[in-house]
This record gives C-alpha cells, sequence and structure tokens, in this order.
C-alpha cells in the first residue's frame, strides 16, 4: 500500500494506540484528519489486519452523524494509518449550558441514531465520551458527529485483555464493560450517551469515584443519583441562547427524566433501551413532562461567518494572488502542487499552509527546512498562530523570502 500522501499541520491528540493529526491534501485542496496507528503494532500483526479490515468496511459505508473513513494504507515506517474527514466543530458541552433539554434531547438524537448505524455494521464503539462527539455546522444550527470510531478499539481491547486493565473511559463505562472489557454490545454505547446526557444536563458526572475501584462499584452498583438541572440560564460564550436567559434560580423538578435514567443507566444491559431512536424519543417525552424543553428563541451559528475571508499573497516581482479560504486551505511551497508557488530552491516542496477552523483564518508550518516566520514570529511546526482579520498588511517570510499578506472581504 502506498505511504500517507497527506503533510501534518498540527496534533489534535495522542491516544493508547496511535495518535491523530489535522493534515493537508494539497492535491484536493483540504483539510482532513489521520491516525496513525503506534509502531509496534506492525503492518504484519493480526491486529493491524484486524483493523484495515475494519476501515475497509468503513471506508464503504455513508451514513450521517459519524465521521467518514476515506482511506487506510501503512507508511514506510510500517505505521499504519486512515484517513478521515476533517470536521471543523466544537465540543458538546461549548454550545449545550446546563439544563438545555432542547440541545441535549438533539445530541441523544443524533448521536443515538449515529450509534444504531453502527451497530448496524457490527461495530460497537466501546469508549463513547464528550472528546469523542464534535457538533458542527448543520441545520438548526449545529448537528453532532462522533469523530473517534470504533474501529480501532479491537486493537486496545487486545492490549487490556494481555495487561488484565480494563479498557474505555471509567467514568462512561456501563457495568458490564468493567465485567469483560471484550464482550460488549451496542447497549454499552447507549449507556456512555445517557452518562453524556446526565452531565450536560446538570454539570456534574452521575458517578465520580476518587479512585477506579470507586468508580467502578458505582456504577456496578449503586443507585442512580436523582438529576438536578439547574433552572436554564445561558452559559458564558454559548452560541445557543434562549429565550428565557437571566441568572440561575434553583433546580428543576425530574421527576419523568429520573425515570429516563434509571432505564437509560440500568445496570442490565437488557432493561436499557432497545435503540438510540427509542432513547430520544424517551428523552423527549420527558423532559416535556417535566417542562425542561425549551427551545432556542434564535439559534445562532457555531462560529460567526468571516468578515474578511479571501487572502491575498504577493511574492516581490510577481502579481498578487487572491484566495477563498472557504474553498480551502493554501499551501505555500516549491511543489508544483502547491496553490501558492514559490520558486526558490531553499523552499521546502511544502513549505507553509493557511488554513480556515472555527472560524479564523491561521498559518502553520509544514515542518519546512528553513522555517516560516509571520509578522516577524517564527513559527513552530504544528503550532498554527491566527492572521490578523482587519484587512491590514502583513508579511509571510519563508525563510529568505518575503511574502506580502493582508485579508479581503468576501
Amino acid at each position: 500500500m502506498p505511504g500517507c500522501p497527506h503533510r501534518k499541520v498540527r496534533p489534535l491528540g495522542e491516544g493508547a494506540v496511535g495518535d491523530v493529526h489535522l493534515c493537508v491534501d494539497v492535491f484536493a485542496r483540504r483539510l482532513v484528519v489521520v491516525k496513525w496507528l503506534r509502531a509496534e503494532v506492525h503492518t504484519g500483526s493480526e491486529a493491524s489486519a484486524r483493523f484495515q479490515l475494519e476501515a475497509k468496511r468503513m471506508a464503504g459505508a455513508e451514513f450521517d452523524g459519524v465521521i467518514k473513513v476515506e482511506d487506510f494504507g501503512s507508511d514506510d515506517f510500517g505505521r499504519t494509518w486512515m484517513t478521515m474527514e476533517f470536521v471543523d466543530g466544537v465540543n458538546p458541552a461549548t454550545a449545550i449550558s446546563e439544563g438545555d433539554g432542547w440541545g441535549v434531547h438533539r445530541l441523544i438524537e443524533g448521536v443515538g441514531k449515529a450509534l444504531d448505524e453502527l451497530h448496524g455494521l457490527g461495530v460497537v464503539h466501546r469508549d463513547l465520551k464528550p472528546d469523542n462527539v464534535l457538533l458542527r455546522p448543520g441545520s438548526g444550527s449545529w448537528e453532532p458527529v462522533i469523530i473517534d470510531l470504533g474501529i480501532a478499539k479491537w486493537l486496545a481491547h487486545e492490549a487490556a485483555t494481555a495487561t488484565g486493565s480494563v479498557f474505555g473511559t471509567p467514568h462512561y463505562m456501563s457495568p458490564e464493560q468493567f465485567r469483560d472489557t471484550k464482550h460488549v454490545g451496542p447497549a454499552t454505547d447507549r449507556y456512555a450517551l445517557a452518562v453524556i446526557a446526565f452531565e450536560l444536563l446538570t454539570g456534574r458526572l452521575p458517578y465520580d469515584g476518587r479512585s477506579l475501584p470507586e468508580l467502578l462499584q458505582q456504577h456496578m452498583e449503586a443507585e442512580i443519583p436523582a438529576l438536578q438541572v439547574p433552572v436554564r440560564a445561558p452559559r458564558r460564550g454559548s452560541t445557543i441562547e434562549s429565550s428565557g436567559g437571566g441568572t440561575e434560580r434553583g433546580f428543576h423538578g425530574a421527576a419523568s427524566l429520573d425515570a429516563f435514567m434509571r432505564r437509560a443507566m440500568a445496570k442490565n444491559p437488557s432493561d436499557r433501551f432497545s435503540s438510540g431512536v427509542e432513547m430520544a424519543e424517551a428523552f423527549h417525552t420527558a423532559a416535556g413532562r417535566d417542562g425542561i424543553w425549551e427551545p432556542p428563541a434564535e439559534a445562532k451559528m457555531l462560529f460567526e461567518p468571516l468578515m474578511h475571508p479571501r487572502v491575498e499573497l504577493c511574492l516581490s516581482g510577481h502579481p498578487p494572488q487572491t484566495f477563498d479560504i472557504r474553498r480551502g486551505p493554501v499551501v505555500l511551497g516549491r511543489h508544483e502542487a502547491c496553490q501558492f508557488l514559490v520558486p526558490s530552491p531553499r523552499m521546502s516542496r511544502l513549505h507553509s499552509c493557511i488554513f480556515m477552523h472555527r472560524g479564523r483564518i491561521w498559518v502553520a508550518d509544514l515542518k519546512s527546512q528553513n522555517g516560516s516566520q509571520y509578522m516577524g514570529r517564527q513559527l513552530t511546526p504544528g503550532v498554527p498562530v491566527p492572521l490578523r482579520n482587519d484587512a491590514g498588511a502583513a508579511t509571510l517570510k519563508l525563510y529568505d523570502q518575503e511574502i506580502a499578506l493582508r485579508t479581503l472581504p468576501g
């Protein structure tokens, strides 16, 4: 298989079996996400073969609410990699305030439907948590998408089984997952979704033991705590505002939602909801009965629209070039595929990149050989900096080549 064709822009995270990077696809002028498995999970191993089989199956699946797998392979160092679509979004707690029954239902509805489709493919996620879900711009302001798939979890299973440890994030793990991390079914994912809903509604986790044994005991034996849902008050920085506003004045009674949580987090998997769709409908009914259902008066966008979405670049002695960053990133370097070609033998083939993320325009050095500077500041590879967005003049220096830069209205 060919090596990964994408260049790293910045790290997005590091897990038990690999690391994840935001990357640029130079030829298609777009951002992608690439996960590399650790070197010890070598190409010829059973784990790598299973990973590639699952990746191939997911690459042929198309449905909403789950990040799309596009390609996979292994690089020259024997590391297995997988390319996924880039989702430009925010953590659920950024847009869903405590007490926002409408927002929590929207999350359960979207994630629950996506889980149903994953389960239909025979894939159980096993590590669903807020960090594995993003809210991206969509109809009605936002829509949730699962961004870290369960297809690589078999690798962690094997490591966990070999060491006798558990796999998953303990605060969101089901009772049966503590007992047997390998043989769990779809009900485990729906349990984790219920824990996420509890946390978003109340601002606290249902169980928060100070040690792993204490958490295990709580999930396996303790009663489901009663919900204490604060009267809706928009969280500072929230992108969705209710018509009520005001300050927090106490807690809602939530008898119906308490009953919902007792079923959604039942100790016995067979006592839980049988699907994500059923779970979402039950939450909707319960939240309505408890009066914790207040659609926003105005659904705001996750990100403010860019006032200056076009970037003008001018290399001395050459005519200026203008790019609309909303249409994709711009890579600068001496490779013929670069959108902005810098004909200098001292340039790296792919030297730097300008891209849009979360409503801002950023510039990043692509681990170039001779370095990049923005406004006299040395850029550290993997650490993008935002461009000034006031249409003022700026400079981008790629080693000894200075480029005049400014943003323009759309």
